[in-house]
């Protein structure tokens, strides 16, 4: 799979005997957080007019490897604010299974997508497929402006329930002629009259993004097995844990330096991610300092970092967070409160930036046994 998705699983956990073993494994640092991260090289937009019964068409894109790997997102309008749905078509198996065991409507389909030879104003990319009703989709974008880092930042999704945070490296913006057809309905991009100043420039309702990163917090349910562990904290020292769906994850010690450690995870159903968490171990316990989301391919150009204020653990009542993009690009902002036990541990999160963000609080919970851990992520909205 080519499409760059990680999530990473906090719980606070201390040493948990390993099933069918006589020695103790000592338990991984996981979060109270279900975090989901995503990754494209290119990434093309257009919100769509009351035409047609879909809020926006995104198309992910990956050529990286030896076939390209598409990602075609709908956003089908729902029958009031925020119950909009997400259906996604896609080329690769492996997409659309992630997709399905998160309870996500995704169908494989054959995908014909024409880019431009040239990304530069005027140029023009299409896109064919056929829906899961057997309707046609046909999709022509046209580049409006040069990409340049102007088109960079954070993309406003104040109408997604839940929070999530899209950022763009570098972009350009939709120009005159880009279209959505479906059927015999067609969309024709409008103006984007809040950064249009005519007669000098005129940008149309679409975007192109080179290195988008998608960060979410999402509600749901993750349970995982410790299915291997290590009985000491050296470096190459591994844990393997089985989720639901055929999911695997490792982690990994990749530096320790006294009681401080550096592990990666990467993910059987993505291999492409590269997270790499920040933690101290006292008194058989972790408290984590960041984590860091990037591709593997030219990671040290592109991350995404999750930093807690104070190291998040046991008998911490609660920490700032905060999401960097990069070194130094400070996103999103809010705070983690914290209660409960290393072993039945409750966390709430409350966004406060960006302003869109406000007013959407993520209870996490987080019980763990002998056998491993499970998370359940709530969301509720406050008045």
């Amino acid at each position: 799979m080519h499409r760059i998705t990680a999530v990473l699983l906090l719980a606070f956990t201390a040493a948990l005997p390993l099933t069918g073993s006589a020695q103790t494994t000592i338990a991984p640092p996981t979060s109270g957080l279900i975090v989901g991260y995503q990754y494209w090289p290119e990434q093309f937009v257009q919100f769509v007019g009351t035409e047609l019964p879909y809020s926006m068409i995104e198309l992910d894109v990956n050529r990286d490897g030896k076939t390209p790997v598409y990602n075609v997102v709908l956003t089908q309008r729902g029958p009031e604010p925020g119950a909009d749905k997400r259906i996604q078509y896609s080329n690769s198996e492996a997409i659309v299974a992630a997709a399905a065991a998160q309870g996500n409507e995704a169908h494989k389909t054959e995908i014909a997508f024409e880019e431009a030879d040239a990304t530069n104003t005027g140029s023009i990319s299409t896109l064919r497929l056929s829906l899961a009703d057997g309707r046609p989709l046909q999709w022509r974008f046209v580049q409006g402006s040069d990409i340049s880092e102007q088109g960079s930042g954070l993309t406003a999704l104040p109408l997604i329930p839940i929070p999530v945070l899209a950022y763009r490296e570098q972009g350009a913006v939709a120009g005159e002629g880009t279209a959505l057809q479906i059927g015999n309905t067609i969309s024709i991009a409008e103006v984007w009259k809040e950064i249009s100043k005519p007669p000098y420039f005129v940008g149309y309702r679409g975007a192109y993004t080179q290195s988008a990163h998608r960060i979410t917090f999402a509600p749901g349910r993750e349970s995982w097995t410790v299915a291997s562990g290590p009985s000491s904290l050296a470096i190459g020292s591994t844990w393997e844990l089985d989720g639901a769906h055929g999911a695997h994850r490792t982690l990994r010690i990749e530096r320790a330096d006294g009681n401080h450690f550096l592990i990666s995870a990467t993910d059987r159903m993505q291999p492409t991610v590269h997270s790499l968490i920040d933690a101290n171990r006292t008194d058989d316990s972790w408290a984590i300092s960041s984590i860091r989301y990037s591709p593997v391919k030219e990671g040290d150009k592109h991350s995404m970092t999750l930093k807690f204020g104070t190291p998040v653990g046991p008998g911490v009542p609660g920490s700032t967070l905060e999401l960097v993009a990069g070194k130094k690009a400070s996103i999103a902002k809010g705070t983690l409160t914290l209660s409960g036990t290393p072993m039945d541990r409750t966390a709430l999160l409350d966004m406060s930036i960006p302003s869109w963000l406000s007013g959407r609080v993520l209870t996490e919970e987080t019980t763990a046994s002998t056998k491993g851990f499970t998370i359940e992520a709530h969301l509720r909205h406050k008045p």
